[in-house]
């Protein structure tokens, strides 16, 4: 009984610190310290969260979420937010998976963020690539730092004053919308009433997947995520209550038990000198020869002829004082070929 008390006391104590610490990391996550800025998992003013729950609630809208690189985005007829995007991430690789993705039937939003290092950031890609000018304001304390010019091949499509500071490019059965800043979509400016910004965004698209993967939260491929997948949940709850069993049936009691006292084992003989003493009291020397003749015979009386079977009782017979002799010459009879 106190064995099975020390081991429920046992689960319960690594129960209660298990759940402490996913209480406590559940309430990190829930007010997004562990997500990036921009992320549509964080809660807090600086994510966009509010938005995607708000699309969520939406009749006809399905937003989703996308953790593998973009490389992998197949899907056509979406519209695909890529929000916090730094000024320095607008490189020829960057530029050119956008506008396959926009080419291959999808709306594409790319909102950039402003940094104080953007400064000397070379724009000559996205200038070349796209026929756009990225105009970056000197003031660093600016409401809007970034804006566009040179739009001969874009429309407008937010303006404050004469900063432009979200565009749009059709691109074959797609389009690319260029906002001047991820904060149009934050939790803190949809809370403010701003909803413009977004339902631009989104146009007459139904299906919505925010990017996670260029803001660092991607899928692995873990041991874990492939069980989510498989549904192997319950597997894994059955091993793991089969586990418990296995080290509770095996665990030492608490406490320990009480060794016994050491008992000195005396090692007896082997089997060949337990035949040999067997035989020493059952049999004199003078009758071994006599004793091995005859079991002998039990097995191998009608394999020897009459004769030579007479030949071998007469030498065991006389020669019972010398019981190796007797064998070796009664061996020799046995097998010899021919008349003796």
């Amino acid at each position: 009984m106190t064995r099975l008390r020390s081991v429920v006391l046992a689960f319960f104590l690594a129960g209660l610190f298990v759940w402490s610490i996913l209480r406590l990391l559940g309430v990190q996550y829930s007010a997004g310290g562990f997500y990036p800025e921009y992320s549509s998992l964080r809660a807090d003013p600086h994510g966009a969260k509010l938005l995607f729950d708000s699309l969520s609630s939406l009749p006809g809208l399905k937003p989703e979420r996308n953790y593998l690189p973009l490389e992998y985005y197949h899907r056509s007829d979406t519209v695909l937010f890529l929000l916090g995007i730094h000024l320095e991430a607008l490189n020829p690789p960057f530029l050119a998976q956008v506008e396959k993705l926009a080419r291959g039937g999808n709306r594409v939003v790319v909102a950039l963020e402003y940094a104080k290092e953007s400064k000397n950031t070379d724009r000559s890609s996205i200038e070349k690539a796209w026929k756009i000018h990225l105009l970056l304001d000197a003031d660093a304390k600016s409401q809007h730092p970034v804006s566009f010019a040179g739009l001969d091949q874009w429309t407008i499509r937010e303006q404050d004053g004469e900063k432009v500071l979200a565009v749009e490019r059709k691109f074959d059965r797609g389009a690319v919308l260029l906002f001047a800043e991820s904060g149009d979509f934050s939790n803190e400016t949809l809370v403010a009433g701003s909803l413009e910004p977004a339902l631009t965004a989104i146009g007459s698209g139904t299906s919505v997947i925010f990017d996670e993967q260029h803001l660092g939260i991607a899928e692995s491929g873990s041991v874990v995520g492939l069980a989510r997948r498989l549904r192997l949940a319950g597997f894994v709850c059955g091993v793991g209550i089969l586990i418990a069993l296995a080290l509770w049936r095996n665990t030492s009691a608490f406490p320990p038990l009480r060794q016994a006292p050491a008992v000195d084992h005396h090692l007896g003989r082997t089997s060949f000198e337990g035949l040999v003493t067997l035989l020493q009291r059952h049999l004199r020397p003078n009758q071994l020869a006599s004793a091995c003749w005859e079991q002998w015979l039990k097995a191998n009386r009608h394999q020897i002829p009459a004769n030579r079977l007479e030949a071998a009782a007469g030498i065991a017979a006389a020669h019972a004082d010398r019981p190796l002799d007797a064998l070796r010459e009664m061996q020799t009879g046995l097998q010899a070929k021919g008349e003796l």
